[in-house]
């Protein structure tokens, strides 16, 4: 149950318009994980860029009941260098998936704008074409874009592609919806391999800091399990 969970927020989750970044940037999220209303993991992020590279690290697992019958945990971290005008050129990303003591890792590096090698521990099948993605970033450069603090008119806008080791999709924002407190709500619809997870709209709501920039507070898709909830605390 709570793989196809991780799928959802990995698919779902990390989507984003065109990666660019201000320099100098460095925070830190803690997520619960609801399904209905029980609470079933926690999710912590953190990031930082000097202006010349960035790195970005995530932790999902489940608590409480759920993760005394079932254990899992999985952790994602990617560095890359910034580029001109803030652009992300990813550089590495590796994840661990701890599923009950089985474990699974996945190297993805990066050439350039292209992808070079993809790495599975245990060996799976990798698309043939997978040298030829180029402009597409890993799931955790995506993270980074998503969650970083940032003004109101760029939030839920443009579109991107995201390669996570095995399928490719296009990813964009729709259905944007701006309210008088400030506040901002988007769905993500997104094409391709990657759209095969089972959620073809997902929703995100971002509210401005006292700073007057957007950051994400919530995350919510429709599953088969029921409706999943990521929000911040």
């Amino acid at each position: 149950m709570f793989k196809t969970i991780y799928i959802v927020i990995y698919t779902a989750i990390l989507a984003a318009l065109i990666p660019t970044i201000s320099v100098g940037q460095s925070f830190d999220y803690r997520f619960d994980v609801r399904l209905g209303m029980a609470k079933i993991g926690e999710m912590q992020v953190a990031a930082n860029n000097d202006g010349k590279s960035y790195s970005v690290a995530t932790a999902l697992y489940t608590t409480g009941l759920v993760g005394a019958l079932y254990d899992v945990r999985y952790e994602q971290r990617a560095i890359g260098r910034i580029g001109v005008g803030g652009a992300l050129i990813p550089v590495k990303h590796t994840a661990m998936n701890d599923e009950k003591g089985a474990i699974s890792r996945l190297e993805i590096l990066f050439s350039g704008n292209r992808v070079s090698r993809v790495t599975f521990d245990p060996a799976k099948a990798v698309p043939a074409e997978v040298t030829t993605y180029r402009d597409t970033v890993d799931p955790m450069s995506l993270m980074y874009f998503l969650l970083r603090p940032v003004s109101p008119e760029k939030v839920c806008s443009g579109g991107i592609n995201m390669f996570d080791g095995r399928n490719r999709s296009a990813v964009k924002f729709t259905d944007i919806k701006r309210y008088t407190d400030g506040r901002v709500e988007c769905n993500i619809a997104y094409s391709g391999d990657g759209g095969k997870g089972g959620i073809a709209l997902s929703s995100l709501v971002f509210h401005p800091d006292s700073n007057g920039l957007m950051r994400i507070r919530k995350f919510e898709a429709h599953t088969s399990l029921g409706t999943l909830t990521i929000k911040a605390r």
